[in-house]
């Protein structure tokens, strides 16, 4: 059954931004990195790490059940040398169970096996953790975000996937996201976004150096 059984608000939001992919692809060419996710990647505003373009594929208000079917037609029209994927942080609202994270986590599983199937090596990031006293923070459930990025590296590390974990890296030992990571309880800050993006140009020229050894 459907983890949101209910109307989507994003339908005509996400219809824009394919058509907007579909021109970054263009622009950016093979060999890309392509960038899939929510909010938070839409709000990348980076258009190269390294010497990667970077295609934003990134859908405000996405939730992991919705991106799952857009992955593999990304991987097709895209043809990216790498990928990153940051999902989970709708998923992750007030009020939900352990059920429901539980076919959360099924789900990002599935989405997985798409990039390990089409051969693409893939960068998954956390989702963050949820910064207190903020405009969206009474939306999201922190021990939610906590369960879901934990079984992120779980899961990605079992496919043999890179992980980055951003979610521990704006946490404090309460599990709350630290002062001014984000804007508003959730969406990154200024300074949170160049952590990520620093963290993803290591985690690339990692995995980069590992495939020449190998």
């Amino acid at each position: 059954m459907p983890v949101n059984a209910q109307p989507n608000p994003f339908a005509s939001h996400w219809l824009i931004r394919d058509i907007v992919i579909g021109s970054h692809i263009g622009v950016a060419g093979p060999e890309s990195l392509l960038f899939i996710g929510d909010s938070i990647v839409e709000g990348f505003y980076w258009n190269s790490v390294g010497s990667h373009a970077v295609v934003n594929a990134g859908y405000s208000g996405i939730w992991t059940e919705a991106l799952e079917p857009k992955v593999e037609r990304l991987l097709t029209v895209a043809k990216p040398r790498l990928a990153a994927l940051l999902v989970g942080t709708n998923d992750a609202k007030q009020g939900r169970g352990e059920e429901y994270l539980a076919t959360v986590a099924t789900l990002y599983e599935k989405t997985v096996r798409l990039f390990s199937a089409s051969g693409v090596r893939l960068i998954a990031i956390t989702p963050p953790p949820v910064e207190q006293g903020k405009r969206l923070t009474g939306y999201y459930s922190g021990e939610a975000m906590h369960a879901l990025a934990r079984e992120v590296v779980q899961i990605a590390t079992h496919h043999g996937h890179g992980v980055i974990d951003l979610h521990g890296a704006l946490s404090t030992p309460d599990r709350n996201a630290k002062a001014g990571a984000t804007i508003d309880g959730i969406h990154l800050s200024p300074p949170a976004y160049r952590l990520m993006r620093d963290m993803l140009e290591r985690k690339i020229a990692e995995m980069d150096t590992e495939g020449k050894q190998a």
